[in-house]
């Protein structure tokens, strides 16, 4: 529970900042991320489960999608990425 939120507003679904994790299968599985990265949800895709072919396309598919929505993507492994929302603050170190 937060402390800090009205008692009717703490069980409320959906509310603040939301982190996703998705692992595709294939890359038509890839839209999932740019719906949720639509939804103003900061999202981590793990492309590990993609054969090699469809890697890049995946990538360059979600990079397009990251730039239409003013998002912000970075690497974070060999096959794993972010991708945040312009407002969301990404401190790399």
């Amino acid at each position: 529970m937060d402390p800090f939120l009205p008692p009717s507003e703490q069980d409320a679904p959906g509310w603040g900042p939301e982190v996703i994790v998705i692992h595709p299968p294939s890359f038509d599985a890839v839209q999932e991320a740019i719906t949720a990265l639509r939804d103003q949800a900061t999202v981590v895709v793990n492309f590990s489960a993609l054969a090699e072919d469809q890697l890049q396309r995946a990538v360059d598919f979600l990079a397009g999608a990251a730039v239409a929505l003013d998002a912000q993507q970075v690497r974070l492994g060999e096959r794993v990425f972010l991708y945040a929302p312009h407002y969301v603050q990404l401190n790399r170190a």
